[in-house]
Protein backbone atom coordinates (compact mmCIF):
# COMPACT_ATOMS: atom_id res chain seq x y z
CA UNK A 1 0.00 0.00 0.00
CA UNK A 2 1.68 3.85 -1.40
CA UNK A 3 0.24 6.81 0.27
CA UNK A 4 -0.86 8.89 -1.94
CA UNK A 5 -2.73 12.35 -1.30
CA UNK A 6 -4.74 14.18 -4.22
CA UNK A 7 -2.87 17.33 -4.35
CA UNK A 8 -6.27 18.87 -5.16
CA UNK A 9 -6.51 18.16 -1.03
CA UNK A 10 -3.13 20.22 -0.42
CA UNK A 11 -2.69 23.67 0.24
CA UNK A 12 -1.00 25.49 -2.27
CA UNK A 13 2.99 25.35 -0.65
CA UNK A 14 4.09 29.21 -1.26
CA UNK A 15 6.82 29.54 -3.43
CA UNK A 16 8.73 32.70 -2.23
CA UNK A 17 12.36 32.60 -0.18
CA UNK A 18 12.06 31.44 3.17
CA UNK A 19 13.12 34.82 4.91
CA UNK A 20 10.38 36.68 2.63
CA UNK A 21 7.61 33.99 3.78
CA UNK A 22 8.17 34.10 7.51
CA UNK A 23 7.67 37.68 7.18
CA UNK A 24 4.84 37.91 4.66
CA UNK A 25 2.94 35.57 6.94
CA UNK A 26 -0.73 36.09 8.57
CA UNK A 27 -1.22 39.38 10.32
CA UNK A 28 -0.99 39.15 14.41
CA UNK A 29 0.30 42.15 17.38
CA UNK A 30 3.92 42.49 15.98
CA UNK A 31 5.01 44.40 18.72
CA UNK A 32 4.68 41.35 21.31
CA UNK A 33 7.25 39.26 22.01
CA UNK A 34 7.96 36.16 19.89
CA UNK A 35 10.95 34.25 20.47
CA UNK A 36 11.46 34.83 24.75
CA UNK A 37 14.43 33.95 27.40
CA UNK A 38 12.14 32.01 30.04
CA UNK A 39 15.01 32.62 32.27
CA UNK A 40 14.74 36.46 31.71
CA UNK A 41 11.57 37.18 29.85
CA UNK A 42 12.35 40.99 29.71
CA UNK A 43 14.79 39.66 27.66
CA UNK A 44 12.83 38.71 23.99
CA UNK A 45 12.61 39.36 20.49
CA UNK A 46 9.20 40.71 18.48
CA UNK A 47 8.32 40.38 14.70
CA UNK A 48 8.91 43.67 14.11
CA UNK A 49 12.49 43.72 15.71
CA UNK A 50 13.47 40.19 14.19
CA UNK A 51 12.58 41.69 10.39
CA UNK A 52 14.46 44.88 11.54
CA UNK A 53 17.54 42.55 12.53
CA UNK A 54 17.24 40.26 9.70
CA UNK A 55 17.55 42.97 7.52
CA UNK A 56 20.74 44.27 9.61
CA UNK A 57 22.63 40.94 9.24
CA UNK A 58 22.05 40.55 5.75
CA UNK A 59 23.19 43.65 4.80
CA UNK A 60 26.50 42.97 7.50
CA UNK A 61 27.21 39.71 5.83
CA UNK A 62 27.15 40.98 1.87
CA UNK A 63 29.67 43.69 3.16
CA UNK A 64 31.39 41.03 5.08
CA UNK A 65 31.85 39.26 1.36
CA UNK A 66 29.05 36.57 1.57
CA UNK A 67 27.96 35.74 -1.56
CA UNK A 68 24.98 33.81 -2.78
CA UNK A 69 25.39 30.42 -2.22
CA UNK A 70 28.09 30.63 0.59
CA UNK A 71 28.04 28.58 3.49
CA UNK A 72 27.76 29.95 7.44
CA UNK A 73 28.69 27.55 10.06
CA UNK A 74 26.59 28.47 13.47
CA UNK A 75 28.46 26.57 16.39
CA UNK A 76 26.55 27.81 19.41
CA UNK A 77 24.52 26.55 22.05
CA UNK A 78 20.19 27.93 22.40
CA UNK A 79 19.75 31.59 22.38
CA UNK A 80 16.48 33.93 21.18
CA UNK A 81 18.93 35.23 18.36
CA UNK A 82 19.82 31.79 17.31
CA UNK A 83 16.77 31.93 14.80
CA UNK A 84 17.65 35.64 14.02
CA UNK A 85 21.06 34.91 12.91
CA UNK A 86 19.86 31.64 10.78
CA UNK A 87 17.38 34.05 9.03
CA UNK A 88 19.98 37.10 8.58
CA UNK A 89 22.50 34.26 6.89
CA UNK A 90 19.44 33.17 4.32
CA UNK A 91 18.38 36.46 3.94
CA UNK A 92 21.84 37.50 2.83
CA UNK A 93 21.60 34.31 -0.33
CA UNK A 94 23.81 32.19 2.53
CA UNK A 95 23.60 28.52 3.49
CA UNK A 96 23.21 28.12 7.35
CA UNK A 97 24.81 25.03 8.99
CA UNK A 98 24.21 24.35 12.63
CA UNK A 99 26.84 22.39 14.54
CA UNK A 100 26.57 21.16 18.20
CA UNK A 101 28.91 23.49 20.39
CA UNK A 102 30.32 20.28 22.53
CA UNK A 103 31.73 19.22 19.42
CA UNK A 104 35.72 18.67 19.23
CA UNK A 105 37.57 20.53 17.07
CA UNK A 106 38.30 17.30 14.92
CA UNK A 107 34.55 17.09 14.69
CA UNK A 108 34.32 20.68 13.70
CA UNK A 109 37.26 20.22 10.94
CA UNK A 110 35.36 18.06 9.30
CA UNK A 111 32.21 19.72 9.28
CA UNK A 112 33.46 22.89 8.13
CA UNK A 113 35.08 20.65 5.09
CA UNK A 114 31.99 18.81 4.15
CA UNK A 115 30.16 21.81 3.82
CA UNK A 116 32.63 23.95 1.90
CA UNK A 117 31.98 27.21 4.87
CA UNK A 118 33.05 30.47 3.65
CA UNK A 119 32.37 32.21 7.10
CA UNK A 120 32.15 30.67 10.67
CA UNK A 121 30.38 32.04 13.82
CA UNK A 122 30.94 30.39 17.17
CA UNK A 123 29.34 30.94 20.68
CA UNK A 124 31.45 32.10 23.15
CA UNK A 125 32.02 28.63 25.37
CA UNK A 126 32.79 26.32 21.81
CA UNK A 127 35.22 29.01 21.06
CA UNK A 128 38.38 27.72 21.57
CA UNK A 129 37.90 24.56 19.47
CA UNK A 130 35.82 26.77 16.84
CA UNK A 131 39.04 28.65 16.55
CA UNK A 132 41.31 25.54 15.92
CA UNK A 133 38.68 24.04 13.33
CA UNK A 134 38.81 27.37 12.15
CA UNK A 135 42.19 27.30 12.05
CA UNK A 136 42.69 24.06 10.66
CA UNK A 137 40.76 24.44 7.59
CA UNK A 138 42.20 28.01 6.97
CA UNK A 139 39.38 30.10 7.43
CA UNK A 140 40.73 33.45 8.49
CA UNK A 141 39.77 35.63 11.05
CA UNK A 142 38.24 38.13 9.27
CA UNK A 143 35.76 35.73 8.47
CA UNK A 144 34.62 34.51 12.37
CA UNK A 145 32.65 35.95 14.75
CA UNK A 146 31.69 34.99 18.18
CA UNK A 147 27.91 34.78 19.14
CA UNK A 148 28.56 36.30 22.51
CA UNK A 149 24.73 37.10 23.70
CA UNK A 150 24.30 35.49 26.88
CA UNK A 151 28.19 35.77 28.49
CA UNK A 152 27.19 40.11 28.50
CA UNK A 153 31.01 40.72 29.88
CA UNK A 154 32.42 37.69 28.02
CA UNK A 155 35.63 39.25 26.15
CA UNK A 156 36.82 37.69 22.93
CA UNK A 157 40.26 37.33 21.67
CA UNK A 158 41.40 40.47 19.67
CA UNK A 159 41.35 38.91 16.53
CA UNK A 160 38.42 38.16 17.01
CA UNK A 161 35.08 40.32 16.48
CA UNK A 162 31.52 40.29 18.08
CA UNK A 163 28.56 39.60 15.72
CA UNK A 164 27.28 42.28 16.74
CA UNK A 165 29.59 44.38 14.28
CA UNK A 166 27.48 42.58 11.43
CA UNK A 167 25.06 45.45 12.85
CA UNK A 168 27.22 48.49 12.31
CA UNK A 169 25.12 49.50 9.47
CA UNK A 170 22.97 52.53 10.65
CA UNK A 171 19.81 50.70 8.26
CA UNK A 172 19.14 47.88 6.34
CA UNK A 173 19.63 47.84 2.92
CA UNK A 174 16.48 46.10 2.23
CA UNK A 175 18.54 44.27 -0.17
CA UNK A 176 17.68 40.43 0.32
CA UNK A 177 17.71 38.01 -1.83
CA UNK A 178 14.51 37.21 -3.03
CA UNK A 179 12.54 35.24 -5.01
CA UNK A 180 9.57 34.01 -5.33
CA UNK A 181 9.39 30.88 -8.23
CA UNK A 182 8.60 27.19 -7.80
CA UNK A 183 12.07 26.13 -9.60
CA UNK A 184 14.16 28.62 -7.83
CA UNK A 185 12.54 27.86 -4.32
CA UNK A 186 13.16 23.83 -5.16
CA UNK A 187 16.79 24.18 -5.99
CA UNK A 188 18.04 27.14 -3.84
CA UNK A 189 19.93 25.12 -1.00
CA UNK A 190 18.55 27.13 2.72
CA UNK A 191 20.43 24.67 4.91
CA UNK A 192 23.00 22.14 5.26
CA UNK A 193 22.00 20.06 8.03
CA UNK A 194 24.21 17.12 9.26
CA UNK A 195 23.35 13.28 9.20
CA UNK A 196 25.28 10.28 9.00
CA UNK A 197 22.58 9.45 6.34
CA UNK A 198 22.21 5.35 6.79
CA UNK A 199 25.78 4.70 6.49
CA UNK A 200 29.10 6.06 7.16
CA UNK A 201 30.39 9.80 8.45
CA UNK A 202 28.39 12.25 8.68
CA UNK A 203 27.38 14.11 5.58
CA UNK A 204 25.59 17.34 4.58
CA UNK A 205 21.97 16.99 3.59
CA UNK A 206 21.09 20.12 1.41
CA UNK A 207 17.74 21.49 2.32
CA UNK A 208 15.93 24.04 -0.18
CA UNK A 209 13.51 26.71 0.79
CA UNK A 210 10.95 24.70 -0.84
CA UNK A 211 11.43 21.81 1.43
CA UNK A 212 10.94 24.18 4.52
CA UNK A 213 8.32 26.33 3.30
CA UNK A 214 6.67 23.07 2.32
CA UNK A 215 7.28 21.44 6.11
CA UNK A 216 4.64 23.90 7.73
CA UNK A 217 2.67 24.24 4.87
CA UNK A 218 1.55 20.22 4.93
CA UNK A 219 2.10 19.87 8.49
CA UNK A 220 0.54 23.03 10.20
CA UNK A 221 -1.58 24.35 7.70
CA UNK A 222 -3.48 21.08 6.85
CA UNK A 223 -4.21 20.86 10.80
CA UNK A 224 -4.34 24.29 12.78
CA UNK A 225 -5.22 23.75 16.25
CA UNK A 226 -8.28 25.94 18.09
CA UNK A 227 -6.04 27.10 20.60
CA UNK A 228 -3.64 29.87 20.93
CA UNK A 229 -0.21 27.96 21.24
CA UNK A 230 2.21 28.25 23.25
CA UNK A 231 6.16 26.37 23.03
CA UNK A 232 8.97 25.85 25.03
CA UNK A 233 12.03 24.27 23.23
CA UNK A 234 14.68 22.11 25.35
CA UNK A 235 16.04 20.93 22.62
CA UNK A 236 19.35 22.15 20.63
CA UNK A 237 18.53 25.17 18.17
CA UNK A 238 21.34 23.15 15.63
CA UNK A 239 18.98 19.92 15.36
CA UNK A 240 17.07 19.31 12.29
CA UNK A 241 13.39 19.60 14.83
CA UNK A 242 14.51 23.20 16.09
CA UNK A 243 17.30 24.97 13.47
CA UNK A 244 16.08 26.26 10.33
CA UNK A 245 12.58 24.30 11.16
CA UNK A 246 11.88 26.61 14.22
CA UNK A 247 10.73 29.11 11.42
CA UNK A 248 8.88 26.58 9.30
CA UNK A 249 7.38 23.34 11.08
CA UNK A 250 4.38 23.01 13.46
CA UNK A 251 7.00 21.17 16.26
CA UNK A 252 7.74 24.92 16.75
CA UNK A 253 4.60 26.65 14.15
CA UNK A 254 6.77 28.97 12.90
CA UNK A 255 6.99 31.28 15.97
CA UNK A 256 7.85 34.40 13.86
CA UNK A 257 5.31 33.77 10.86
CA UNK A 258 2.27 32.59 12.99
CA UNK A 259 2.87 34.76 16.16
CA UNK A 260 3.49 31.84 18.22
CA UNK A 261 4.99 32.48 21.94
CA UNK A 262 7.98 30.47 22.06
CA UNK A 263 10.52 30.11 24.90
CA UNK A 264 13.67 28.74 24.33
CA UNK A 265 15.86 27.08 27.07
CA UNK A 266 19.52 27.29 27.31
CA UNK A 267 19.33 23.67 27.94
CA UNK A 268 17.18 21.05 29.50
CA UNK A 269 17.13 21.10 33.09
CA UNK A 270 13.99 19.01 34.39
CA UNK A 271 13.01 21.22 37.73
CA UNK A 272 13.42 24.86 35.43
CA UNK A 273 11.50 22.72 32.70
CA UNK A 274 8.18 22.11 34.89
CA UNK A 275 8.53 25.63 36.20
CA UNK A 276 8.60 26.89 32.86
CA UNK A 277 5.57 25.06 31.97
CA UNK A 278 3.76 26.00 34.80
CA UNK A 279 4.57 30.02 34.28
CA UNK A 280 4.32 30.31 30.89
CA UNK A 281 1.13 28.23 29.95
CA UNK A 282 3.00 26.29 27.80
CA UNK A 283 0.11 23.84 25.50
CA UNK A 284 2.25 22.02 23.18
CA UNK A 285 5.32 19.72 24.01
CA UNK A 286 8.15 18.06 21.69
CA UNK A 287 10.29 16.42 23.40
CA UNK A 288 13.06 13.51 22.64
CA UNK A 289 13.07 9.99 24.70
CA UNK A 290 15.69 11.20 27.98
CA UNK A 291 13.48 13.76 28.33
CA UNK A 292 10.43 12.04 28.74
CA UNK A 293 11.89 9.77 31.12
CA UNK A 294 13.52 12.62 33.11
CA UNK A 295 9.78 14.06 33.30
CA UNK A 296 8.52 10.91 34.69
CA UNK A 297 11.38 10.15 37.23
CA UNK A 298 10.15 14.13 38.60
CA UNK A 299 8.00 14.21 41.69
CA UNK A 300 6.68 17.26 40.49
CA UNK A 301 5.12 15.50 37.54
CA UNK A 302 2.45 13.75 40.29
CA UNK A 303 1.91 18.14 41.24
CA UNK A 304 -0.98 18.82 38.42
CA UNK A 305 -0.44 22.12 38.84
CA UNK A 306 2.55 21.92 36.59
CA UNK A 307 0.96 20.83 33.51
CA UNK A 308 -2.45 21.67 33.43
CA UNK A 309 -1.88 24.19 30.45
CA UNK A 310 -0.72 21.53 28.23
CA UNK A 311 -3.12 20.27 25.22
CA UNK A 312 -0.84 18.34 22.92
CA UNK A 313 2.24 16.63 22.66
CA UNK A 314 4.68 15.11 20.50
CA UNK A 315 7.98 12.61 21.17
CA UNK A 316 10.79 12.14 18.40
CA UNK A 317 14.44 11.85 17.36
CA UNK A 318 13.97 8.15 18.54
CA UNK A 319 11.89 5.37 18.98
CA UNK A 320 9.99 5.32 22.52
CA UNK A 321 9.06 2.37 24.94
CA UNK A 322 5.12 1.89 24.43
CA UNK A 323 5.00 1.83 28.20
CA UNK A 324 7.37 4.62 29.09
CA UNK A 325 5.00 6.85 26.53
CA UNK A 326 1.92 5.80 28.48
CA UNK A 327 3.44 6.22 31.91
CA UNK A 328 4.06 10.01 30.54
CA UNK A 329 0.23 9.83 29.44
CA UNK A 330 -1.64 8.69 32.69
CA UNK A 331 -0.16 11.77 34.27
CA UNK A 332 -1.18 14.03 31.33
CA UNK A 333 -4.97 13.21 31.03
CA UNK A 334 -7.16 14.48 28.64
CA UNK A 335 -3.41 15.57 26.64
CA UNK A 336 -3.03 13.39 22.94
CA UNK A 337 0.90 12.37 23.71
CA UNK A 338 1.75 10.72 20.75
CA UNK A 339 5.38 9.77 18.60
CA UNK A 340 6.16 11.09 15.61
CA UNK A 341 8.30 9.51 12.26
CA UNK A 342 10.81 12.17 11.27
CA UNK A 343 14.79 12.81 10.19
CA UNK A 344 16.95 15.31 8.68
CA UNK A 345 16.29 14.48 5.09
CA UNK A 346 12.93 14.42 5.52
CA UNK A 347 12.98 18.19 7.05
CA UNK A 348 11.85 17.07 10.08
CA UNK A 349 8.46 15.38 10.68
CA UNK A 350 7.64 12.54 7.67
CA UNK A 351 4.79 10.82 10.37
CA UNK A 352 2.84 12.29 12.47
CA UNK A 353 -0.71 11.42 14.52
CA UNK A 354 -2.45 15.12 13.74
CA UNK A 355 -4.16 17.28 16.55
CA UNK A 356 -7.72 16.36 17.33
CA UNK A 357 -6.79 11.90 16.66
CA UNK A 358 -4.51 10.04 19.99
CA UNK A 359 -2.51 7.10 19.59
CA UNK A 360 -1.55 4.97 22.58
CA UNK A 361 -0.27 1.70 20.85
CA UNK A 362 3.59 3.12 19.95
CA UNK A 363 2.27 3.97 16.50
CA UNK A 364 4.30 7.03 15.05
CA UNK A 365 0.58 8.23 13.12
CA UNK A 366 0.60 8.35 9.44
CA UNK A 367 2.57 10.22 6.38
CA UNK A 368 1.88 14.16 6.20
CA UNK A 369 -0.16 15.25 3.67
CA UNK A 370 1.37 15.41 0.34
CA UNK A 371 4.17 12.43 1.10
CA UNK A 372 4.32 9.62 -0.62
CA UNK A 373 5.52 6.63 1.34
CA UNK A 374 5.68 3.21 0.90
CA UNK A 375 7.58 0.13 2.55
CA UNK A 376 10.00 -2.12 0.39
CA UNK A 377 11.05 -5.65 1.92
CA UNK A 378 14.85 -7.12 1.59
CA UNK A 379 13.71 -8.49 -1.96
CA UNK A 380 12.79 -4.70 -3.45
CA UNK A 381 9.61 -5.54 -3.25
CA UNK A 382 6.73 -3.21 -1.97
CA UNK A 383 5.02 -4.54 0.78
CA UNK A 384 1.22 -4.09 0.08
CA UNK A 385 -0.50 -5.98 3.03
CA UNK A 386 -0.40 -4.68 6.84
CA UNK A 387 1.84 -6.19 9.44
CA UNK A 388 4.57 -6.97 7.50
CA UNK A 389 8.20 -5.34 7.93
CA UNK A 390 9.76 -3.29 4.84
CA UNK A 391 12.30 -0.19 4.72
CA UNK A 392 10.49 3.13 5.20
CA UNK A 393 10.58 4.88 0.85
CA UNK A 394 9.53 8.46 1.07
CA UNK A 395 9.28 11.11 -1.51
CA UNK A 396 8.05 14.57 -2.12
CA UNK A 397 7.99 18.24 -1.31
CA UNK A 398 9.87 17.81 1.79
CA UNK A 399 12.46 14.98 0.72
CA UNK A 400 16.07 16.75 1.11
CA UNK A 401 18.02 18.00 -2.16
CA UNK A 402 20.22 15.35 -1.89
CA UNK A 403 23.86 15.33 0.35
CA UNK A 404 26.40 17.88 -0.66
CA UNK A 405 28.51 17.00 -3.23
CA UNK A 406 28.65 13.48 -2.24
CA UNK A 407 27.51 11.77 -5.48
CA UNK A 408 28.13 8.32 -3.97
CA UNK A 409 25.57 8.58 -0.55
CA UNK A 410 23.29 9.89 -3.46
CA UNK A 411 23.50 7.06 -5.85
CA UNK A 412 23.20 4.69 -2.52
CA UNK A 413 20.13 6.85 -0.99
CA UNK A 414 17.85 7.67 -3.93
CA UNK A 415 16.41 5.32 -6.61
CA UNK A 416 15.60 6.13 -9.88
CA UNK A 417 12.46 7.14 -9.23
CA UNK A 418 13.74 9.74 -7.10
CA UNK A 419 12.73 7.47 -3.96
CA UNK A 420 14.52 7.84 -0.95
CA UNK A 421 15.47 5.18 1.36
CA UNK A 422 15.26 5.81 5.19
CA UNK A 423 17.31 3.38 6.56
CA UNK A 424 14.30 2.71 8.89
CA UNK A 425 12.18 -0.38 8.99
CA UNK A 426 8.24 0.13 10.07
CA UNK A 427 5.45 -1.88 9.10
CA UNK A 428 1.79 -0.11 8.95
CA UNK A 429 -1.41 -1.82 10.88
CA UNK A 430 -5.09 -2.34 9.66
CA UNK A 431 -5.91 1.39 10.31
CA UNK A 432 -2.36 2.35 7.83
CA UNK A 433 -0.47 2.93 11.21
CA UNK A 434 3.11 3.01 11.16
CA UNK A 435 5.42 1.26 13.26
CA UNK A 436 9.03 2.04 13.38
CA UNK A 437 10.83 -1.22 14.16
CA UNK A 438 14.07 -1.43 13.12
CA UNK A 439 16.85 0.26 11.56
CA UNK A 440 18.76 -1.13 8.11
CA UNK A 441 21.70 1.95 9.01
CA UNK A 442 24.18 1.21 11.46
CA UNK A 443 23.86 4.01 13.20
CA UNK A 444 23.24 4.87 16.90
CA UNK A 445 20.79 6.50 18.64
CA UNK A 446 21.97 8.58 22.16
CA UNK A 447 20.10 11.35 23.47
CA UNK A 448 18.32 11.55 20.22
CA UNK A 449 21.60 12.10 18.43
CA UNK A 450 22.92 10.12 15.78
CA UNK A 451 26.45 8.26 15.91
CA UNK A 452 28.43 6.78 13.10
CA UNK A 453 30.14 3.75 14.17
CA UNK A 454 32.92 4.57 11.26
CA UNK A 455 33.45 7.82 12.77
CA UNK A 456 34.50 6.17 16.39
CA UNK A 457 36.22 3.61 14.61
CA UNK A 458 38.61 5.69 13.24
CA UNK A 459 39.55 7.06 15.50
CA UNK A 460 40.04 3.76 17.46
CA UNK A 461 42.59 3.03 14.54
CA UNK A 462 44.64 5.78 15.09
CA UNK A 463 45.61 4.77 18.25
CA UNK A 464 49.31 2.46 18.28
CA UNK A 465 47.86 -0.11 19.51
CA UNK A 466 44.62 -0.59 17.56
CA UNK A 467 44.54 -2.91 14.57
CA UNK A 468 41.39 -3.66 13.55
CA UNK A 469 37.54 -1.88 15.50
CA UNK A 470 34.36 -2.02 15.24
CA UNK A 471 32.04 -0.30 16.78
CA UNK A 472 28.13 -0.98 17.68
CA UNK A 473 24.84 0.21 19.97
CA UNK A 474 24.17 -1.86 22.84
CA UNK A 475 21.04 -1.71 24.92
CA UNK A 476 21.07 -2.39 29.20
CA UNK A 477 17.53 -3.06 30.50
CA UNK A 478 15.38 0.35 32.06
CA UNK A 479 17.77 2.57 29.74
CA UNK A 480 16.28 4.35 26.79
CA UNK A 481 19.16 4.89 24.63
CA UNK A 482 21.83 2.86 23.10
CA UNK A 483 25.51 2.88 24.06
CA UNK A 484 28.21 2.78 21.80
CA UNK A 485 30.48 -0.45 22.17
CA UNK A 486 33.84 -1.12 20.54
CA UNK A 487 35.31 -4.38 19.80
CA UNK A 488 39.39 -4.00 19.20
CA UNK A 489 42.00 -6.12 17.69
CA UNK A 490 44.95 -5.44 19.67
CA UNK A 491 48.19 -4.94 17.20
CA UNK A 492 50.46 -6.57 19.62
CA UNK A 493 48.81 -9.77 21.40
CA UNK A 494 51.58 -9.67 24.23
CA UNK A 495 50.66 -5.78 24.46
CA UNK A 496 47.27 -5.23 25.39
CA UNK A 497 45.55 -1.92 25.16
CA UNK A 498 43.56 -0.91 28.53
CA UNK A 499 40.30 -0.37 27.82
CA UNK A 500 40.13 2.58 29.94
CA UNK A 501 42.76 3.77 27.82
CA UNK A 502 40.97 3.34 25.09
CA UNK A 503 38.00 5.42 26.00
CA UNK A 504 39.77 8.02 27.57
CA UNK A 505 41.52 8.38 24.30
CA UNK A 506 38.39 8.64 22.21
CA UNK A 507 36.63 10.70 24.62
CA UNK A 508 39.63 13.67 23.80
CA UNK A 509 38.90 13.96 20.32
CA UNK A 510 35.00 13.41 20.33
CA UNK A 511 31.68 15.11 22.00
CA UNK A 512 30.58 13.26 24.94
CA UNK A 513 27.56 11.02 23.68
CA UNK A 514 30.20 9.35 21.00
CA UNK A 515 31.89 8.24 24.53
CA UNK A 516 31.94 4.37 24.79
CA UNK A 517 29.85 4.49 27.23
CA UNK A 518 29.02 0.86 26.47
CA UNK A 519 32.47 -0.75 27.06
CA UNK A 520 35.65 -2.08 25.23
CA UNK A 521 36.11 -5.44 24.55
CA UNK A 522 39.67 -6.74 23.58
CA UNK A 523 39.11 -9.65 21.06
CA UNK A 524 41.58 -11.85 18.57
CA UNK A 525 39.07 -10.85 15.61
CA UNK A 526 36.47 -9.34 14.11
CA UNK A 527 33.73 -11.36 12.01
CA UNK A 528 33.68 -10.38 9.15
CA UNK A 529 32.39 -11.24 5.60
CA UNK A 530 34.78 -12.38 2.79
CA UNK A 531 34.48 -8.92 1.30
CA UNK A 532 35.78 -7.80 4.31
CA UNK A 533 32.44 -5.90 5.74
CA UNK A 534 32.32 -6.28 9.79
CA UNK A 535 29.10 -8.37 10.79
CA UNK A 536 27.80 -6.35 12.99
CA UNK A 537 24.69 -8.33 13.40
CA UNK A 538 27.13 -11.17 14.65
CA UNK A 539 28.64 -8.73 17.33
CA UNK A 540 25.22 -7.17 18.69
CA UNK A 541 24.14 -10.72 19.30
CA UNK A 542 26.82 -11.58 20.88
CA UNK A 543 26.75 -7.95 23.16
CA UNK A 544 23.09 -8.64 23.97
CA UNK A 545 23.89 -11.89 25.53
CA UNK A 546 26.65 -10.32 28.17
CA UNK A 547 24.61 -7.98 28.44
CA UNK A 548 21.75 -10.72 29.96
CA UNK A 549 24.87 -12.46 31.41
CA UNK A 550 25.68 -9.49 33.31
CA UNK A 551 21.94 -8.96 34.63
CA UNK A 552 22.66 -5.08 33.02
CA UNK A 553 25.85 -4.35 34.42
CA UNK A 554 28.43 -2.50 32.55
CA UNK A 555 30.60 -4.38 30.43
Amino acid sequence: MEQKTSTSELPRIPTEDLASWVFNGPQYDREKPILIDPANPSRSVSFNQARELVGKLATGFKRAGLKVGDCVLVNSGNDIYYPVLLLGVIAAGGVFAGTNPGYKHRELTHHIKISKARFLISGPEPLSESLAAADATGLPRDRTWVFDTWEEDFVAPKDVRSWKTLFEAEESSGDWHRFDDLETSKRTPAAIQFSSGTTGLPKGAILSHYNLVAQHTLVYDTNPRPYQISRLIPLPLFHIGCGPVTNTSIDFNSALRAGVPTYIMRRFDVTKYFQYVQKYQITDLMVVPPIVVALIKSPLLDDPQYMKSVKFGLSGAAPLDVITQNELRKKLPGVAFTQIFGMTETTCLAMITPYGEDDDTGSVGRPIPGLEVKLVDDDGTQVTKPNIRGEIWLRGPTIFNGYFENEQANKESFDEEGWFKSGDVAYFSEEYKFYVVDRKKELIKVRGFQVAPPELEAVLLSHPQVVDAAVIGVRFPGIVDEHPMAYVVARDKANLPDPEELKAFLAERLIKYKWLTGGVRIVDAIPKTPSGKILKKVLREEAAALVRAANGSRL
